[in-house]
């Protein structure tokens, strides 16, 4: 729980750095839903969970739509919902010649977007 006393907030903040082999994404979902706070606590969960949540979040085509569906539905099971990123369309590059490229995600729950709707990406 972080808590601010001088304005009077305190929200639980998840970083995550997703597991990159396919075997495991299902016990990473388990394990992000076991975060979710109780209800009326805000929370804000970001970072690279190396999974996009659409297409369009990496430049390549090479894309597991069957995997983007399971993330979604854990999003949906911690009742999370996407911040979006400001001016620009990815966040992450492998730096190769032909690099791909990603947006690193941020997401939050409703506590969090009605108490804190000032935050940019």
């Amino acid at each position: 729980m972080v808590r601010i006393s001088k304005i009077n907030v305190c929200f639980e903040a998840t970083s995550v750095y997703g597991l990159t082999v396919c075997t495991y994404k299902d016990a990473f979902f388990a394990e992000l839903i076991s975060h979710k706070p109780l209800p009326g606590v805000a929370w804000l969960a970001s970072g690279d969970f190396n999974q996009i949540y659409r297409a369009r979040d990496k430049n390549k085509r090479n894309i597991n739509r069957s995997r983007i569906n399971w993330f979604r539905a854990a999003l949906q099971s911690c009742e999370l919902k996407e911040i979006h990123l400001q001016n620009r369309r990815f966040a992450w590059s492998n730096e190769r010649v032909n690099p791909t490229l990603c947006k690193l995600d941020s997401f939050c729950n409703v506590e969090w977007d009605t108490t804190s709707d000032t935050h940019v990406l």
